[in-house]
């Protein structure tokens, strides 16, 4: 059978746990390459990942986007596709982008997700019934992709420090080049791993994007205010009879706005000290 002509990308960290079904579903598909980009992994990712591939670089602690746009760099293919390393494709699920995406006017298209494995608490939960509220056709999807190669090239990912919301922007940047963004048929199995320490910790970052994301973008783009996102869900929440998903509304809302608060003071600090210093 002929290899699909598509460069898949992942980016890893840590990710002994689930790399070996995530590569083996990613072979299965039969794509012409795949590149492994490792943010200095001290597990044994890299140990698994060479069973199959050779195609491994590191981002040298400088983070997601800067390995997301390294991959696309590497790659040899026309398409390039971004798959997260603890998802799971299903069988035909590259090939079923790749068409659907050809035949489309899509500057994108991302496959469907679903859980992996069983949801184990209160906050696994709540991710999945947000993940299904969020059910939009036309945003980015960095976890199971597809994009031509040339679109990473021309627009980049931004290669900013400290977290920036980089397929945020992304996605921001060219929606104001009037381009739009599929769903396929495909189907991605994730897992959603998060203790509320885990889940804290992740919408802080998120939170710090967002004042670098605003500071770049400004601050028109109504989904990088957490207390305005915050009072949507929660209203979404009670219309779809789901009260119990408040609580993990708020945490949600209240935690990203933490991170901005700090993410602005750390952009006020960085530009203070190049005043003082330039």
């Amino acid at each position: 059978m002929d290899k699909l002509p598509i460069s898949v990308i992942v980016i890893t960290k840590n990710s002994e746990q689930d790399i070996n079904k995530c590569l083996l579903s990613i072979k299965n598909n039969n794509p012409a390459e795949i590149i492994l980009v490792d943010g200095n992994s001290t597990d044994k990712t890299i140990e698994i990942a060479h069973n199959y591939t050779d195609k491994i670089y590191f981002d040298n602690g400088r983070g997601e986007s800067f390995a997301r746009q390294l991959g696309a760099e590497k790659a040899n293919q026309k398409y390039i596709s971004y798959v997260d390393s603890d998802a799971v494709l299903t069988e035909g699920a590259l090939s079923s982008m790749l068409f659907e995406f050809i035949d489309s006017e899509y500057i994108s298209i991302k496959a469907i997700v679903f859980p992996g494995g069983k949801i184990t608490n209160y906050w696994q939960w709540g991710q999945e019934q947000h993940r299904k509220f969020r059910n939009v056709e036309n945003n980015i999807g960095t976890l199971a992709c597809i994009f031509k190669r040339d679109t990473i090239l021309k627009f980049q990912f931004d290669l900013s420090p400290r977290g920036l919301l980089d397929d945020s922007d992304l996605e921001y940047r060219l929606k104001k080049n009037g381009y739009k963004f599929g769903t396929s048929s495909a189907i991605v199995f994730h897992p959603h791993r998060a203790t509320f320490k885990e889940f804290v910790k992740r919408r802080f970052k998120d939170g710090r994007g967002m004042s670098r994301f605003i500071r770049k973008n400004g601050p028109w783009h109504k989904s990088v205010w957490p207390p305005l996102h915050m009072c949507y869900w929660i209203g979404i929440s009670l219309i779809k009879g789901k009260p119990k998903l408040i609580p993990y509304f708020i945490v949600n809302g209240t935690t990203q706005t933490a991170g901005m608060i700090k993410g602005f003071f750390e952009i006020s600090a960085e530009a203070f000290h190049k005043n003082i210093y330039h």
